[in-house]
């Protein structure tokens, strides 16, 4: 148990939206590993290259939000990474490579070593690299995650078989993982709630890649979420054992994954966040976004009445600057108050991705790993084709109040 009395957020800023090839606008496409040239959607060692690759960038991105971090044991550090942090050249894995498989991976996948025998996939590596007595008062944040799941068909041998002409059910989970480790266990996964415009591609390139059209929400719409009974997974209010404030009470957390954050209800007829519908405050307000900045009708910190000093809304961006209209990143820290209008003073960071910026560390991440298939250049895995691309920059912000 961990009594906290500063937080100091990390916001990974980079670009995680998707190509969009310059010489041909309505053309764009994922980025991403691939070793098919007919389907990526279901490009299995592909998917497994490309999750391999993006955890060794993460590890170096953490390690060096670890170098300049407020190392006291009474600052709890929460690192945040943008939405589709991992998502690969489909645009969504497949759903099983989020878990992986403790002993032979499916037949059908017909995968080589070392992937085909007790492979933790993209959740296990991220859990690992947590799991590590540096980061024992880091919370992690890592970005989300795009999975898919297709139906399966019975194939002429008997084995039924992914069948991708049928519309894949999809999931947008952000896992938040406690640091340390004796700490695996301390986590929480949850799931963006509404499907936005830029989610999925509305074209794509010759190579079968997710688009909006052929895409299901794993919930519908109409499901409003319980954020309310204390869910395991996918509501928005959530605690992680041991993390607890300097009077020794547990910190309220809230997580709601860009579109979330501004609208809810059935038929998005909130035009507000997950939070506020649920009528919950919590300590730290979460905003892993792909193109969306903080709401202040949606800004529901604790105190419920008053000023909210020592409570945070954080918000890290990986589809534009500041500027709505210019790609890039951004991140965004409040306080203070809640309601329709956030006084400028409760504006506490308000900055570009790269941009220098007082009260803050800025820290490249590497411009390419070295992996089992070789080196990945960070440019492979997050690009937008236009000169916005690579593993971008850990902004550390100085230690604050709690």
């Amino acid at each position: 148990m961990s009594n906290y009395s500063k937080v100091q957020f990390i916001s990974w800023e980079l670009y995680t939206g998707p190509f969009k090839n310059p010489a041909d606008t309505p053309q764009g496409f994922y980025n991403g590993l691939s070793s098919s040239t007919v389907d990526f959607r279901t490009d299995v060692l592909g998917q497994c290259w490309d999750i391999e690759a993006r955890l060794a960038f993460i590890a170096d991105a953490i390690a060096k939000a670890y170098a300049s971090a407020d190392l006291s044991s009474s600052t709890l550090k929460i690192f945040m990474a943008p939405e589709f942090l991992c998502r690969g050249a489909g645009g969504a894995y497949l759903h099983d490579l989020l878990n992986g498989w403790v002993g032979p991976a499916p037949s059908s996948f017909a995968l080589p070593a070392p992937f085909n025998y007790a492979w933790d996939g993209l959740f296990g590596g991220l859990q690992a690299l947590a799991a590590d007595a540096r980061y024992e008062d880091f919370l992690f944040v890592f970005g989300t995650m795009i999975s898919a799941s297709f139906p399966t068909a019975e194939a002429i041998d008997g084995q039924y078989l992914l069948d991708p002409t049928k519309p894949g059910e999809v999931y947008n989970t952000a896992l938040i993982q406690r640091g340390g480790v004796s700490h695996t266990a301390d986590n929480y996964a949850a799931r963006k709630q509404y499907i936005s415009g830029i989610d999925f591609l509305k074209w794509s390139g010759s190579v079968a890649q997710h688009t909006y059209h052929t895409v299901l929400p794993a919930d519908p719409e109409a499901v409003i979420p319980a954020d309310v009974l204390g869910v395991t997974e996918g509501g928005a209010v959530f605690q992680i054992a041991g993390l607890n404030d300097v009077n020794g009470a547990v910190i309220d957390f809230g997580i709601e994954i860009c579109l979330d954050h501004a609208l809810s209800g059935g038929s998005r007829a909130n035009r507000f966040g997950r939070l506020r519908t649920a009528n919950q405050w919590v300590k730290i307000q979460l905003v892993p976004s792909g193109g969306m900045g903080l709401y202040p009708d949606s800004i529901r910190l604790l105190p419920a009445a008053g000023p909210t000093p020592h409570a945070y809304a954080f918000n890290c961006d990986g589809y534009t600057t500041l500027d709505s209209k210019v790609f890039g990143s951004h991140t965004q820290i409040w306080n203070g108050a809640n309601g329709a209008k956030v006084p400028a003073a409760n504006k506490l960071i308000e900055v570009s991705g790269g941009e220098s910026r007082s009260g803050t560390t800025l820290t490249a991440v590497t411009n390419s790993v070295l992996t089992r298939n070789g080196e990945v250049l960070a440019s492979q895995l997050w690009n937008n084709g236009n000169g916005v691309q690579g593993a971008g920059h850990v902004r550390v912000i100085n230690a604050m109040p709690l």
